[in-house]
Order: C-alpha cells, then sequence, then structure tokens
C-alpha cells in the first residue's frame, strides 16, 4: 500500500483559520486571522483574488462553503453574524443576511434526487420570462455595489440561483441551532433541540437524513463529542414544491435589491448634478466679481404654492429659478423632506 507522501508547501504571511477546496476548479479558499478572504490556484498557489474585511460584513471569518457548481462561495462572519455569498469570478458581494448566533460550519449540496413531479417542473419554462423584462443594466460610475447588475447580462438572478436543481446550504451554530437554505437564500428548515456547538455537518443528496456533530461540556466540564443523525424525510415529500418556492423566493429578493441599488444610483447621480451645479456657480462668482449671496440665494419652505409664487428679488434675466425635491434614501418609503429653493446662474 503506497504510503502519502508531500507534494508542495507554501508560506503565508497570517495564520489561516479555515480554508475549502472548490469542487470544480483547482481553486482553494483561505481565510485568515485579520478577516481576509484568499483565493488561489491549488497548483501553483497563484492569488486569484483577495477580499479585505470591512465594517460592512465583518472581520471575523468562522466557516466556509462552495456552492456545488463553484460559482459561488459562501462566508460566515462571527463578530457581525452574518452570512455572505461572494461571486467568485469577481470577488463581488452578492447577497448577506444576519443570523441570530454565530456560525460555526457549514455545508452546501445539490439535491440528485429524481422525481417525475420535479423534472416535469425543471423542463418548464419559467413563466416570470413572459412578464418582467429584462433588468436594464444600472451604471458603474455611481455606485459600487451597483457593478453585479452592470455587465452585459445584467440579470444576476440565474449567478444567485445557479441551474435549476435545488441545492442547500446548512449552517449550524452555537447552541446546537441548526438552518437550512435553499439557494443560500431562501430558510426553509429550523432544527432546534441538538445539544452543543455545531462542529460538523451533512445533508444526503437526497434530502432524507442530516448528519451533525457537536461539542459540548459534560457534567464534569470535560469536553464531549456528539454524532446526531436527524430524520428529513419531510423535504424530500416536498421537494417539488419547496424547489418552486425557493425560486420565486430568490427571484422576488433580487428584484428588490435590484430596486434599491437603482435608488441609490439615482441619488449618487442627484448629489452629482448639485457637487456641479456648486462649482458653475462658484466659478462665476469667480469670473463676474460679484457677491456670492447676490448670484445664489437658499431658502427652504414647505409649501408647494409660496415654492411657486416665489421669486428672490433683483432677478435678472439669464437667471434660472429651480426648487428641488430632496428625498430620504429608505427601502421601502420614500419621505419629502421640506423644499430648497436653489436661483442658479445659467452660464
Amino acid at each position: 500500500m503506497p504510503a502519502f507522501r508531500q507534494v508542495g508547501e507554501k508560506q503565508l504571511p497570517n495564520p489561516v483559520l479555515c480554508m475549502a477546496w472548490s469542487p470544480k476548479r483547482d481553486l482553494i479558499a483561505l481565510a485568515n486571522t485579520t478577516g481576509e478572504l484568499l483565493l488561489h490556484r491549488l497548483a501553483s498557489f497563484q492569488r486569484v483574488w483577495s477580499l479585505p474585511p470591512s465594517e460592512y460584513t465583518g472581520k471575523e471569518i468562522t466557516a466556509l462553503a462552495w456552492r456545488p457548481d463553484g460559482k459561488i462561495l459562501a462566508f460566515s462572519l462571527g463578530d457581525t453574524k452574518q452570512v455572505v455569498l461572494c461571486g467568485v469570478e469577481k470577488a463581488e458581494i452578492l447577497h448577506v443576511f444576519p443570523m441570530q448566533s454565530s456560525v460555526t460550519c457549514m455545508h452546501w449540496m445539490e439535491v440528485t434526487e429524481e422525481s417525475s413531479a420535479l423534472s416535469s417542473f425543471y423542463n418548464s419554462e419559467d413563466e416570470s420570462k413572459l412578464f418582467l423584462p429584462k433588468l436594464p443594466t444600472l451604471p458603474k460610475s455611481y455606485s459600487t455595489t451597483s457593478k453585479i447588475f452592470s455587465e452585459e447580462k445584467s440579470d444576476e438572478i440565474l449567478n444567485l440561483m445557479g441551474e435549476v436543481r435545488l441545492n442547500v446550504l446548512v449552517l449550524g451554530g452555537d447552541s446546537g441551532f441548526v438552518e437550512l437554505y435553499a439557494y443560500g437564500m431562501y430558510k426553509i428548515a429550523t432544527l432546534s433541540g441538538v445539544s452543543g456547538t455545531c462542529r460538523s455537518l451533512s445533508l444526503s443528496s437526497d434530502l432524507k437524513s442530516l448528519s451533525v456533530i457537536t461539542e459540548f461540556r459534560s457534567a464534569d466540564n470535560n469536553s464531549q463529542i456528539c454524532y446526531i443523525q436527524l430524520d428529513t424525510r419531510l423535504l424530500s415529500d416536498c421537494l417539488p414544491e419547496v424547489t418552486r418556492m425557493a425560486r420565486k423566493f430568490t427571484h422576488i429578493s433580487t428584484l428588490l435589491q435590484y430596486l434599491h441599488l437603482s435608488l441609490t444610483c439615482m441619488c449618487e447621480a442627484w448629489e452629482d448634478i448639485l457637487m456641479q451645479m456648486d462649482l458653475r456657480l462658484t466659478k462665476f462668482v469667480q469670473v463676474s466679481g460679484c457677491d456670492r449671496n447676490q448670484a445664489v440665494r437658499v431658502e427652504t419652505t414647505s409649501s408647494i404654492d409660496t415654492v411657486n409664487n416665489w421669486r428672490p428679488p433683483g432677478l435678472c434675466s439669464g437667471s434660472l429659478c429651480i426648487s428641488v425635491a430632496r428625498y430620504t434614501d429608505r427601502y421601502t418609503s420614500l419621505e419629502t423632506v421640506p423644499y430648497h429653493i436653489l436661483l442658479v446662474t445659467i452660464l
């Protein structure tokens, strides 16, 4: 029987907390103690990209998992209690969702069970294309977060869901909690009553069994390891319904994200316009030599009639009175704040 032998050794600047090999390509993902996520070639160990830690996501990576097709990498943050889905091609954050507890392990699997009802669903056409047009691209220049919708193929729904076949992201953490997310986004099950902290878990490809390894403290304060096997046959019996519901949820979630990014781009574009207007007014004042207060007068009012009837004294030709409605960037609603009146001189 041949013995194991070492084929390579690489030096890294920081200790590695966790790693995961890509199921499809020669890539290995590494998470170090600084909160940085690295992607390397497995053979040459050439760095493909690095994702530095940020206050938005977190700085303490606790677990990694590849989607079965190798296109998305999931990782969990212990300090912010979040799970992040990251695109592998360009290191772009595609989706973030919070957790009630810190995640200690994760497993991403693909369902391979075949049934007549599920096969008919796989072969059916997605009726959403009949009612919803293709999402127009968002400009890259206004928001870094809109890059995922700024490519030629702007419909990132397929990127988030992958193939039609169902895949499930299984998360385990402190206090023995276990949660299952279809396509890594839609929660389909929450398991409780598991004692200890989850150290490893695996869901069978037919969704009929879930294996969990936990660690807990005994009465004499000694660490013990426990293996638990759970019957998840209910998910297997409802596989077609779960798949359809998960795809609809992912579709709607992506559209909501697109709407939010559209509002963000609009607000950033409007701020850019206001900045350009201010620069032009400043330039006009410097060239003409007049007092800036004579060129621009700003007043605040909440009455539309007052806005329409108000004219600043000494309005000269070549000037324009513009009413600006400022909106707060809210995810679900828009709130109008008092109108700002600007007298803008057209150069």
